[in-house]
């Protein structure tokens, strides 16, 4: 009997400012023949409905990029192959021009982070590294047919009640199965509290390991869902605009090198994490009351006093912000174990310094995991950079924390006003990214302008901007 053929496709993909995939698929014997985008694809809302146009790209006609792929990245996708095929996915920068005359197009967030992570490893000869692990929530809806209104998949707010998770048990196990193949190792799974919403939690990677894992799982669920005739959205508010919402929480510690193997004890997720053993963290401190080093201490200053320009990241949707109070931080401070804190702190002196690590609870799960990473790493290195001193423990506005931002445009005044985060960042990406999420947010009052604006209208105008391919 002949073997049957199987055909092997690529997907060139690069995520664009909504973490939203975008790809061309290349017959396998394609793959090294050069692929083209339309320069401007990144440029698009998270609805394709808006388009924007970037004065160089305008300028130049709208030209195609080609994808650059980077092939450490190549995947094989076990939820897209089907009956002889096979399909293989591979991360791309995009450049513009061809072969030594090519440059990076620096608005992509992919390129964005790793230049940051970069940044960060050269700080003053430390070689610090970025390990990076989360949860992520998100919202899975069903419809009883092709134009009817979607729904949560299961109603309830019982969250990690044994039978509220029974309601999407199959869904979550072929997500879960089909996600370690493709190094994103599902730690936990449960019901959380909102209907039809799910979290499941993530083991940490290294640096652009931990955002090329969140980005292909979101893809990934989307795309199982979407198989099952169902929807998994990142949306931080599918229902409503009050209340709990999604949130993507990132848990994040500075690691370095070291002359003696680090003592892990046992713990098999930061060791696959850490595959060269020789590192230690640089949060943790046995000689501090706290646990924390100096470098904790200056690299949180940062986050903390660039968080309001990083709230324009972290939140980059109008639906984001009816987190705020609702176990999403309304001003930038931190505290030990503390979950209504913008960073919750988790150290002990006496404690395993493998555990001393740090929690960013400002992200909702609509942010790109490429920028969200690299507005952190840009936010510490000023923190280190300058030595700045730690704020005292769960201040609150009256005391001296910074408000953050309580809407989208002013989010993004804070970040263009916050010139430290536009360099680092870059201005052609900050130019970039200011202008789509300003095109979404006039297409939704657009949407608006002729209704009453009632709940459940503005709502709408968020589904319809961000629900299906956030």
């Amino acid at each position: 009997m002949a073997t049957p053929e199987v055909r092997t496709y690529v997907r060139f993909e690069i995520i664009d400012m909504n973490c939203k995939a975008l790809s061309k698929i290349v017959p396998k014997r394609h793959e090294t023949g050069g692929v083209f985008m339309y320069s401007g694809a990144l440029a698009s809302g998270a609805n394709s409905e808006v388009m924007t146009f970037p004065k160089e790209i305008a300028a130049a006609g709208c030209p195609n990029a080609q994808l650059v792929p980077d092939w450490s990245t190549r995947q094989v996708l076990p939820w897209a192959a089907s009956a002889g095929v096979r399909v293989e996915r591979v991360y791309c920068e995009m450049a513009s021009g061809t072969g030594s005359d090519a440059s990076k197009l620096m608005a992509v967030p992919r390129t964005v982070c790793m230049n940051l992570l970069k940044e960060l490893q050269a700080f003053n000869g430390q070689n610090y590294e970025l390990l990076i692990g989360g949860e992520l929530e998100f919202s899975v809806l069903r419809r009883e047919g092709p134009e009817a209104s979607w729904h949560p998949l299961f109603n309830g707010v019982d969250i990690f009640a044994t039978l509220q998770n029974a309601k999407s048990a199959d869904f979550c196990y072929e997500v879960e199965r089909h996600m370690e193949p493709v190094g994103v190792d599902i730690l936990t799974i449960n019901a959380e509290y909102g209907e039809g919403q799910l979290e499941m939690t993530f083991a940490p990677k290294i640096g652009i390991e931990a955002a090329d894992m969140t980005a292909t799982f979101r893809t990934g669920t989307k795309e199982i869902a979407q198989q099952r005739g169902i929807m998994a959205s990142f949306i931080a508010r599918p229902f409503g605009v009050k209340g709990v919402g999604n949130g993507g929480h990132l848990n994040f510690s500075l690691w370095s090198p070291s002359k003696l193997p680090i003592p892990l004890v046992g713990n098999m997720v930061l060791e696959a994490a850490c595959r060269d053993k020789h590192r230690s963290n640089a949060f943790h401190s046995s000689e501090d009351d706290e646990g924390l080093s100096a470098a904790a201490r200056h690299f949180l200053a940062g986050v903390l006093a660039h968080a309001p320009a990083m709230e324009a990241i972290c939140s980059p949707t109008p639906p984001c912000y009816t987190r705020h109070g609702n176990w999403a931080p309304d001003v930038a401070n931190w505290g030990r174990e503390d979950r209504t804190a913008c960073v919750r702190v988790k150290s002990d002196k006496n404690g395993k310094a493998s555990g001393c690590y740090m929690e960013l609870r400002m992200p909702s799960a609509s942010a790109n995991p490429y920028l969200v990473i690299a507005a952190l790493a840009a936010a510490g290195l000023d923190g280190l950079q300058r030595n700045l001193e730690l704020p005292a423990e769960r201040q609150t506005k009256d005391t001296g924390a910074a408000k953050l931002p309580t809407d989208l445009e002013s989010a993004l005044r804070a970040l263009e006003d916050d010139q430290y985060m536009v360099d680092k960042l870059g201005k052609d990406f900050v130019r970039w990214y200011t202008g789509v999420k300003r095109a979404e947010l006039q297409a939704i009052e657009t949407r608006l302008a002729s209704g009453s604006r009632s709940d459940e209208e503005v709502c709408a105008a968020w589904r319809h901007m961000y629900m299906e391919y956030v």
